[in-house]
């Protein structure tokens, strides 16, 4: 094999860690199923935790750069001392800290013609600080040879608001996928949640931060029981907002009926116990990993109309509500919760969706066309 060949197939992914994460799991799937398909691939991340190394296919080579500091010029360095004894022609950024090694890596590497892709997860911060960085990270953006958006409204808004150049070549979309064989309700056993019969379950998945809102569906639960319908809640997932979390389980008096499971490996028994999944989320959303897997499973969703949330529902399957609207989330879980066909309907759309329009097939070859192939526009 001639060397122009094999650089066409060799691509390196930079992340912030290997923690546990939406954009994590979805760049591990994406390195190994590139990797099987005889690419040459490597996954870099700037530091710690390590939590998801062990998923990591032997063939894809995984780089701790060991960031110190900030800004770590030692990672820079090793980054692209990477870049060129590999010969990588794609570096693939995960959000906006990672692009920011990777464009310097591209121009420290501007010799061997490095293809710099940067990925944007989230359409609206959370935090001033987070807004006021973009001071910096619009310049970055700029200098990637794509961007790639993870919903149109979240591309149009990001080229309109940061002076981004929206041409197909240096502004895409790139819809997550998710592995529907491996997330499909039949065969999975649901948890052991101890709910009584005929409870209806409520719940969702992610890091348990401010943005993602799991407050609000504590609220809910505790506005429909007082409604008269019997409903309880599994949140998946750990992080800085669980003792919030906690206080307000406890103020509302539903201890009993909310779940608490912290962080799983493996979300499917959990989503097979759910009968509706709702994405709470006020910010930082824009296709999110976790309602697709949801999806996948046959569950409705119920979601705040956050980032790209009406395009992943547009072929059915699930509705949306405002943000943080806690009354309208109830007078959507309303019908559903109390009427079991209603929720089988929504749920087998959800399905067709994610099968027919959000695979992870789909998504790699989409990745493989307009990221890997794409001529470079410099």
């Amino acid at each position: 094999m001639h060397v122009p060949q094999q650089r066409d197939r060799s691509v390196m992914f930079l992340l912030n860690s290997l923690n546990v994460g939406g954009s994590e799991r979805k760049t591990v799937r994406l390195a190994n199923a590139l990797a099987a398909g005889e690419h040459r691939v490597v996954l870099g991340y700037l530091g710690s935790p390590e939590t998801l190394l062990s998923e990591v296919h032997p063939a894809v080579a995984a780089v701790n750069l060991q960031r110190r500091g900030k800004f770590s010029m030692r990672a820079l360095r090793r980054l692209a001392a990477i870049l060129s004894e590999r010969n990588v022609t794609t570096l693939v950024a995960m959000n906006l800290y990672p692009a920011l090694y990777a464009v310097a890596a591209g121009w420290l590497c501007r010799n061997l013609s490095v293809r710099v892709a940067a990925c944007v997860n989230t359409t609206d911060f959370a935090t001033r600080k987070e807004q006021q960085q973009m001071l910096i990270y619009r310049h970055v953006l700029r200098r990637a040879d794509v961007v790639v958006f993870g919903a149109e409204c979240q591309r149009r808004l990001w080229c309109s608001r940061y002076g981004l150049d929206d041409s197909s070549d240096r502004a895409t979309v790139l819809y997550n996928g998710v592995d529907t064989a491996e997330f499909a309700r039949a065969g999975v056993a649901p948890a052991a949640l101890g709910q009584p019969a005929g409870q209806v379950m409520l719940g969702t998945v992610g890091a348990l931060r401010i943005e993602k809102a799991q407050v609000d569906l504590v609220r809910a639960v505790h506005e429909l029981t007082a409604r008269g319908v019997d409903v309880g809640a599994v949140i998946v997932g750990d992080g800085p907002a669980r003792g919030l979390i906690e206080r307000e389980i406890q103020r509302l008096g539903a201890a009993g009926r909310v779940h608490l499971v912290g962080t799983a490996q493996d979300v499917r028994p959990y989503l097979a116990a759910m009968d509706i999944f709702v994405l709470p989320s006020v910010a930082v959303e824009t296709f999110s990993n976790a309602a697709l897997e949801a999806m996948a499973m046959s569950c409705p969703v119920v979601a705040a109309r956050v980032g790209g949330m009406d395009e992943m529902l547009q072929f059915g399957g699930g509705m949306t509500y405002p943000p943080g609207d806690v009354k309208s989330l109830c007078e959507l879980l309303m019908p559903l919760a109390t009427n079991p066909d209603a929720r089988r309907e929504l749920g087998a759309q959800a399905r067709e969706a994610a099968e027919r329009h959000f695979s992870f097939r789909r998504m790699l070859s989409d990745f493989e066309e307009r990221v890997l192939h794409a001529p470079t526009a410099r």
